[in-house]
């Protein structure tokens, strides 16, 4: 083989190892994508869902906002008949049963207010102190009496009563379970309707949750016991629950 023959069969040599390296190459790319393409289609093959579960549960605990609103020519005697007043509602609300922990202030204001004659003209001020207490109630059947005792101690300003319940827990629960099942009867019904086979969950969410509190407003009344009704309250739990479609066997 002269130099000539030697050095085409080289070249071509050379050419064909390029072209079996760049075939390889593609061939790979090619599996690639489709590995890629296959998983993403598994991905977004499934039925998605939201259900929604409530649990109701009688409220165990009360807070209750009251205190004094004390007005005087000058902030001293305004800030001392405040005081006055607070300490008589504390000793009432003490003397019902419950602990000086269950109450702190939410709430300490004074404020001037000018008094004008008809013509806006200024005649003289007076002060305003306004002193708050939150109480914490956990036997609910004494927030009616509660206020009536703070009320003849001198309370003149109820600024409202929520309800809630102390230990939620098992509440959640239930409100979990009631949510799940009607996720899974939402994607049967689905399923059913498109005519494909209900497979098992592949993810989970639980996308909200919402504690009990219910507000009930309170009007000032003096009398001997107020009707207070705490009524029921509701967890209630949402959650996103995506279910894969159970292929057919070969």
């Amino acid at each position: 083989m002269n130099t000539t023959t030697a050095t085409r069969a080289t070249k071509r040599a050379s050419h064909a190892a390029r072209f079996t390296y760049a075939l390889l190459a593609t061939t790979a790319l090619l599996l690639s994508i489709t590995v890629n393409a296959q998983s993403n289609t598994n991905q977004n093959t499934g039925i998605t869902v939201t259900g929604a579960g409530a649990a109701y549960g009688e409220p165990d605990r009360a807070l209750v906002t009251l205190g004094v609103e004390a007005v005087a020519d000058n902030v001293r005697d305004a800030m001392a008949d405040a005081d006055a007043a607070m300490n008589q509602v504390r000793q009432a609300v003490i003397n019902l049963g419950l602990e000086q922990r269950q109450l702190r202030t939410v709430s300490f204001n004074v404020w001037r207010q000018q008094l004008t004659d008809q013509a806006g003209q200024p005649t003289g001020e007076r002060y305003h102190v306004q002193h708050l207490f939150q109480i914490t109630v956990d036997d609910t059947t004494l927030v009616g009496q509660l206020l009536a005792d703070a009320i003849d101690a001198g309370a003149n300003n109820v600024g409202g009563i929520s309800f809630t319940i102390a230990d939620t827990a098992q509440l959640q629960s239930r409100a979990r379970e009631a949510a799940m099942a009607d996720a899974h009867a939402r994607a049967s019904q689905l399923a059913e309707l498109a005519g494909v086979t209900l497979g098992s969950v592949t993810t989970v969410e639980e996308t909200s949750y919402n504690a009990p509190q219910v507000a009930a407003g309170v009007q000032y009344a003096r009398m001997a016991a107020s009707p207070v009704e705490s009524g029921e309250l509701a967890v209630n739990v949402t959650v996103r629950v995506v279910y894969a479609i159970q292929q057919a066997a070969d």
